[in-house]
């Protein structure tokens, strides 16, 4: 049951990633959010910040001409009825040949209000691919 809820919300957010719908996107996330590299944590709160990376990825996948954002649940632990935490596999696609991965991350969900939302990322990739890293060299100062 809750491997399908966790799969639902992949599916939602790519389906805003790979609309440019920033709207939809926000309804998806909690604020803040922390995400986790192997390199740093970042703690992202600003609405500026979190458009500035949902452009940087749904332009990516313009850029890259992809056609699909596959995201694929592999597993859930669930820590109460309002906290989930799953594995995933990411896969983008142009014209059926992959283009980018299998990737492999976690992702943590937070029920509020009856919704399921990202509290919390942990994506090693995101150091060197990810859009959050310029916000966090802003916030380093660099």
């Amino acid at each position: 049951m809750m491997l399908d809820t966790f799969q639902k919300h992949l599916d939602d957010v790519s389906a805003t990633l790979m609309a440019g719908d920033f709207d939809a996107y926000m309804k998806l996330i909690t604020v803040p959010l922390v995400v986790m590299t192997e390199k740093e944590t970042v703690l992202v709160k600003d609405i500026e910040d979190f458009r500035t990376g949902f452009d940087s990825y749904a332009g990516m996948l313009r850029t890259e001409l992809a056609t699909d954002l596959i995201r694929l649940a592999s597993a859930v632990t669930e820590y109460g009825p309002n906290l989930i935490t799953g594995r995933y596999e990411t896969h983008i696609l142009r014209a059926g040949q992959r283009i980018y991965g299998p990737h492999q991350a976690a992702m943590t969900l937070r029920r509020e209000h009856g919704s399921w939302k990202a509290s919390g990322l942990v994506n090693p990739a995101f150091e060197e691919r990810w859009p959050f890293k310029s916000i966090a060299r802003r916030e380093a100062g660099a």
